[in-house]
């Protein structure tokens, strides 16, 4: 039996696509591919975390809804009642839903984060796509025009966007909502390093939906997702919901981080803008390299006169890992994606970089 015949009842847009493949790291490698935060919580949250841990029932499944969490997070980073959150196993799930529960195409401004297009491949959307302007910031007008052609149900913009850095103003967000009738949602899982935050609309667009995660704060291992969205629209997503899709591990932890450990976070969070500036000095001195302005934890960096993914390569070989995106878009051509690092790996990686650019082995 081939492998053709076996799977043919699988969707062809599936069988045709590749699956987003995360490589083994290799041990003792600077991974500044990922936009992880480079710094751990202390001890004493492990140690909490450990007693936490020791008493939870593991034959017994979570709260479903996961109330206590879900009030914590209202109050804490949102302002909000619970019936205002969605909560998921990471944004992707959240993503997920809301591509199942969306009848038409949905609408990109590309370049931008990868997974919205493979979740919508998925769920069985089509995809429109926007080209941004050529300084990477969102083309209002290109959008809505783009708007207006595709009719689509859901369009999904991202800021700071992913992987370019860069914010999107209220005011364009704002016409957008008002010349589109369909739902946007705002993707805000690098709002910690921009502390900039569009939640305030939501009061004048009741369809904006705003989209966070603690991830990039520190947290990635939990893997949880916050939509903030007009209580009608969540109870619609509930239905979409798969069960206890939250761990009790994840709700516990995340419960602990709220009521002890987030000035701790924050700070960690005021720590890596300023490496990421500095860095960004940093890399401004070497010839050839330009990086661009960024409001996240990582910067778009473009290469002259080199091939991008021939550096990204010769970094690897000195166990330090950034994004090649340059093959992604056309606007990022040239382009290599770094998370930022402490200062040691911020070093670190700089010196790599000027060794492979001045073409030492």
């Amino acid at each position: 039996m081939t492998g053709d015949v076996l799977t043919d009842w699988i969707r062809p847009e599936i069988r045709a696509a590749s699956p987003y493949s995360v490589e083994a790291v290799p041990e003792g490698a600077l991974r500044l591919d990922a936009m992880e935060s480079p710094f751990d919580l202390p001890p004493d949250f492990h140690r909490k975390m450990g007693e936490e841990m020791a008493g939870i029932p593991l034959n017994r499944y979570p709260d479903g809804s996961a109330s206590e969490l879900k009030e914590l997070l209202g109050k804490t980073l949102f302002g909000l009642p619970p019936d205002h959150l969605f909560l998921g196993n990471g944004s992707d799930e959240i993503l997920q839903n809301l591509f199942l529960a969306t009848p038409g195409p949905i609408l990109l401004s590309e370049p931008t984060f990868s997974m919205y297009r493979i979740i919508a491949k998925i769920a069985g959307r089509p995809v429109a796509t926007a080209t941004q302007s050529e300084d990477l910031t969102l083309g209002t007008e290109v959008l809505i025009e783009a708007a207006r052609e595709h009719r689509p149900s859901l369009i999904v913009l991202s800021s700071p966007n992913n992987p370019t850095g860069r914010e999107i103003e209220e005011e364009a967000v704002d016409q957008l909502c008002r010349e589109f009738s369909g739902a946007v949602l705002l993707d805000e899982a690098y709002f910690p390093f921009s502390g900039r935050t569009l939640l305030s609309l939501r009061r004048r667009h009741p369809r904006l939906m705003i989209l966070r995660t603690l991830s990039k704060m520190g947290l990635a291992a939990l893997r949880l997702g916050i939509l903030a969205a007009d209580p009608r629209i969540v109870a619609e997503l509930e239905k979409v919901r798969l069960p206890y899709n939250l761990n009790l591990l994840t709700q516990r932890a995340a419960t602990l981080v709220c009521r002890e450990f987030l000035p701790v976070l924050e700070a960690q969070v005021r720590s890596i803008v300023v490496l990421r500036e500095d860095l960004r000095r940093s890399l401004s001195s070497l010839p050839g390299v330009e990086p661009l302005p960024s409001s996240a934890n990582f910067l778009l960096i473009r290469i002259e006169g080199k091939d991008p993914a021939e550096v990204a390569r010769g970094l690897a070989e000195r166990g330090i890992l950034v994004r090649d995106v340059s093959r992604q878009h056309p606007l990022l051509a040239g382009c290599l994606r770094v998370t930022i690092g402490t200062a040691q790996e911020n070093e670190r990686f700089t010196g790599a970089l000027a060794l492979i650019l001045k073409g030492i082995p």
